[in-house]
């Protein structure tokens, strides 16, 4: 299976929440809380976002043995927020900066070392972020945001 397919059948299995969180960032398999992780994007099939392994699972996912057992669930995409204009406009922003051509990426261009986390919007590091799913030429897309960044353009007032 490629790996488009499989990261899309992982993402498939998640109850993605149409309102922004603040919380840390997980494994895209096992879920288990990271402060690094292995970066790919999943640009495929309506979504557009990066997703992160721990350690254990880019290794899974390297040698082609991750098993996704759970249930797709089904997302609603009109339950996602219509975000004013002005917050619309900035996680726009904060998608085109993505560069995508990448398969296996890292915020510093280097696929062989696990990174920690930066904004999309600054770029400072950061061990939480606002999540925030939101609708961009069809493609469901995931934004992270720091605390600092996300309480700039009150994103906290959607949770």
């Amino acid at each position: 299976m490629n790996d488009q397919k499989v990261l899309l059948r992982i993402v498939q299995t998640w109850n993605i929440n149409h309102k922004p969180e603040y919380r840390g960032f997980r494994c895209v398999n096992c879920q288990k809380t990271i402060r690094k992780g292995w970066y790919h994007w999943l640009i495929t099939a309506g979504y557009k976002t990066p997703v992160h392994f721990c350690n254990r699972c880019e290794k899974k996912f390297r040698l082609n043995k991750i098993e996704v057992k759970k249930p797709i669930v089904k997302v609603n995409r009109s339950k996602f927020i219509k975000f004013p204009e002005n917050i619309k406009s900035k996680l726009q922003k904060a998608v085109h900066k993505w560069n995508t051509k990448y398969k296996i990426f890292t915020p510093f261009r280097n696929p062989r070392f696990l990174t920690g986390f930066t904004c999309d919007n600054c770029g400072k590091n950061m061990f939480k972020a606002y999540h925030i799913w939101n609708i961009q030429k069809g493609a469901l897309v995931e934004v992270h945001f720091c605390k600092q960044c996300g309480n700039k353009i009150k994103i906290n007032k959607f949770k």
